[in-house]
């Protein structure tokens, strides 16, 4: 093969067919934005204890997922923002990302609703404060330009929504996150121009707080209210329990839990929000 058609190759457009294919309604496209640190980046199958299985890798029919994210200093894409069919990891400009709830959240809303195809836009980034995923920073500038891009073939239905890690460790940032993260979504339902745009809201880790200082645990505990608070006083949110999910770690949940946490999101989802066509 030649330089030549090697770049062409790479550079190129991919052709999206069969079951990645996308439907010519954009209503018959539903479209997920997501939005957090690593929980909701992946974080799955990274340690020797919790590994990658047969098939993790590969493309899942009907899935297809945007590229072109950011970085945490800059909102221009990396790579092509374009659809391609969808597999772990979703993120692909962070070391860090593994095997995540999105991709699970995406096949348990195929079999749940009319949906033919599901739509995810990658936004999260792993150790990200909410100081960093709100309006003005680059990562919320590339997601809102990204979101706005996929309207052209799909339409946006829901944000997933996993942060809160790095806000617990310290006092300050504890008593501000609720507020923020209330502020986070008006902005983002406004910039979309999607006043009733669901958002769902996923519960902290309930593990590790044997390996903690009580001053820990109580930091935590007061995120998790805080993120349950925002949840239960807007009326398009809704809030995803973690009870009886395991961890590879004290903070990130193992492959198993990640499964098991997407088909939550989708329950959640769907309770929160009218089904997609």
């Amino acid at each position: 093969m030649s330089g030549l058609l090697r770049l062409l190759r790479r550079w190129s457009p991919e052709t999206l067919s069969g079951p990645w294919s996308i439907p010519d309604d954009p209503g018959d496209f539903p479209v997920f934005l997501l939005m957090g640190q690593s929980n909701m980046a992946g974080h799955g199958c990274i340690r020797p204890g919790d590994p990658w299985r047969k098939g993790d890798r590969s493309p899942v029919p009907g899935v297809l997922v945007l590229g072109g994210q950011g970085t945490l200093k800059c909102p221009r894409p990396r790579g092509w923002t374009r659809w391609r069919p969808a597999a772990h990891p979703l993120h692909l400009n962070q070391g860090s990302a593994g095997f995540g709830l999105g991709l699970p959240f995406a096949v348990q809303l195929l079999g749940d609703t009319h949906a033919t195809r599901v739509g995810l836009i990658p936004a999260a980034w792993g150790g990200a404060g909410i100081d960093a995923l709100g309006p003005g920073t680059p990562l919320y500038e590339n997601a809102v330009r990204r979101a706005r891009l996929a309207a052209r073939h799909g339409t946006l239905v829901g944000v997933l929504w996993h942060q809160g890690e790095t806000d617990a460790s310290r006092e300050p940032l504890i008593r501000t996150h609720p507020g923020k993260l209330t502020r986070l979504i008006g902005h983002l339902r406004e910039d979309l121009e999607t006043p009733a745009l669901p958002f769902v809201i996923g519960d902290l880790a309930p593990f590790g707080d044997d390996r903690r200082k009580l001053e820990a645990i109580q930091r935590r505990a007061q995120i998790r209210a805080g993120l349950r608070r925002v949840a239960e006083e807007d009326p398009h949110a809704a809030f995803v329990e973690s009870e009886g999910l395991t961890g590879s770690d004290n903070v990130h949940f193992d492959r198993a839990s990640l499964i098991e946490f997407g088909k939550r999101y989708a329950a959640a989802f769907l309770s929160a929000a009218v089904p997609p066509k």
